[in-house]
């Protein structure tokens, strides 16, 4: 019999030093990894001809593993012999897995002739079309209920995980030992192609940036109503949320939750709702337009008509009503420039006390011209933000106008603004004790040409809300008649 090159693969190392120390009193060359990972290592460098491989093992399983071995070229072809505990218990194909025999751990004096045989066999094997099904051992042991219950157990939770529609990837020492359908679906990958790999390996280095953030950071709840954390994993929109083992701080349970379907279908009812309300908006434009435009129609037809017969004071008050009609629509053609501002946001990351300083101190005189008491709060570690500082100034100017026309009837005007960090979110808020807002116009807030005031157009909302979509923010807003507002604004932390 010629010597072989030997691998051992078992975490068991009793078993180990009696399988290697026979085999290497045989003069075979023996190599041995206590698990899949140090066994994939070793193959960098040792190319075995035979492979014994335990079935049961941490990390990954001796049948994950076979079928691994098999998509590896330089063992491709290698004899593989599946080593097995709890053959009574398990029908073992080994033969599906990709395993050409299969022994049952028993008695070693019983174990050290089968394994001469599958040497053997080995040598005779190459092309051979009927291989041995049989478990070679497992006629002299007897089941044993518990480890029949325990795998019926495992089965029943890997038929669950194998089943739902949420990618679950097990990482360990940053290397994938498990991934569901779900997750290769997503990934776009095979089981034998990513176990044992790390995943940096496997994905697009934008993506790989992205998630390693949330693998670092470990459990991360997300909402499901914005779009922050959001990934984009081969044209498909997922949300990734990471789970520390309470066992093992350093393992990780990555879950891949795809909604692309759900974007596609709000994409469907934001379009059928632009549509419905494509007549309103423009009903709106010509009304804010229309208006001032037929004021200036008539004040200069009577003018043209009186030309020389008014004396100059009323000439200048017919101008004078003129120009004040051009400034209204100028300010509605201002605030509809609004929609396109920022279109292509500067996101950085800056301290937002000092932005707030700087901010404060723009405000504060005409705060102070109106009796309007402002206060600015900030929270235990709120240091950084990472937003656009332009598009964030026009949000809280015109959150805190609408403050201040809340708070104008009030005898003792009161806005504050506090910012607290609630990882990994910034949180500002616009408090004010106004006269609040009633649940009919709650209804409308974000609704284009909807206004409460008399000079107002109605658009002020609804560009906050793009403006903060743009930089991965959201808003939400708290109110009681007559007791006050709450405006809620939240921005990233970080990038």
């Amino acid at each position: 019999m010629d010597k072989k090159k030997i691998l051992v693969v078992d975490n068991n190392k009793l078993i180990v030093r009696l399988i290697t120390g026979f085999l290497e009193r045989e003069g075979h060359e023996v190599e041995s990894a206590e698990d899949a990972f140090s066994a994939l290592d070793l193959l960098k460098k040792f190319t075995p001809q035979i492979i014994y491989v335990d079935l049961i093992m941490p990390r990954i399983g001796g049948d994950a593993l076979c079928r691994i071995f098999r998509t590896i070229p330089q063992v491709a072809n290698c004899f593989i012999v599946i080593v097995s505990a709890a053959a009574a218990e398990q029908q073992i194909d080994f033969l599906a897995i990709g395993a050409d025999a299969c022994i049952a751990k028993g008695p070693f004096a019983e174990m050290s002739h089968h394994i001469q045989a599958t040497i053997a066999e080995s040598e005779a094997s190459a092309g051979a079309l009927n291989l041995n099904r049989q478990i070679r051992g497992a006629n002299h042991l007897y089941p044993r209920q518990i480890t029949k219950e325990l795998l019926s157990a495992n089965k029943h939770l890997q038929v669950i995980l194998e089943s739902i529609s949420q990618g679950v990837i097990e990482i360990i020492d940053n290397r994938v030992s498990y991934a569901n359908p779900a997750a290769l679906s997503i990934l776009q990958t095979s089981l034998e192609k990513i176990i044992g790999c790390y995943l940096d390996e496997i994905l697009e280095s934008a993506t790989w940036e992205q998630l390693a953030s949330i693998i670092d950071r470990g459990f991360e709840q997300l909402s499901f109503k914005t779009e922050n954390g959001l990934l984009r994993i081969n044209g498909r929109h997922i949300i990734p949320q990471c789970l520390v083992s309470e066992e093992n701080s350093s393992n990780r349970i990555v879950l891949l939750t795809d909604i692309t379907e759900r974007k596609q279908m709000e994409s469907v009812i934001e379009a059928t709702n632009l549509n419905d309300n494509l007549g309103y908006i423009f009903s709106g434009i010509r009304h804010e337009i229309g208006n001032p435009v037929n004021s200036l129609k008539m004040a200069l037809t009577v003018l043209n008509k009186n030309i020389d017969n008014y004396d100059r004071t009323t000439i200048a008050e017919f101008v004078d009503r003129s120009l004040q009609e051009v400034f209204r629509i100028e300010y509605l053609l201002k605030a509809l420039r609004n929609f396109s501002l920022f279109e292509s946001p500067d996101l950085k990351s800056f301290r937002i006390d000092q932005f707030m300083d700087n901010f404060t101190s723009l405000v504060q005189d005409d705060m102070k011209s109106r009796n309007i008491n402002l206060r600015t709060i900030f929270g235990q570690g709120v240091e950084w933000i990472y937003t656009d500082g332009r598009a964030l100034h026009h949000v809280l100017l015109n959150l805190l106008t609408n403050a201040a026309d809340a708070v104008a009837e009030k005898e003792d005007p009161r806005i504050i603004i506090s910012i607290t960090c609630s990882p990994p979110w910034v949180k500002i808020k616009v408090d004010d004790n106004g006269i609040g807002i009633s649940d009919s116009e709650k209804k409308h807030l974000f609704k284009p040409f909807f206004t409460s005031k008399a000079k107002g157009t109605g658009l002020g909302l609804v560009i906050v809300k793009k403006m903060l979509m743009k930089i991965n923010g959201s808003i939400t807003i708290q109110s009681d008649t007559n007791f006050g507002t709450t405006v809620t604004v939240s921005l990233p932390e970080n990038e």
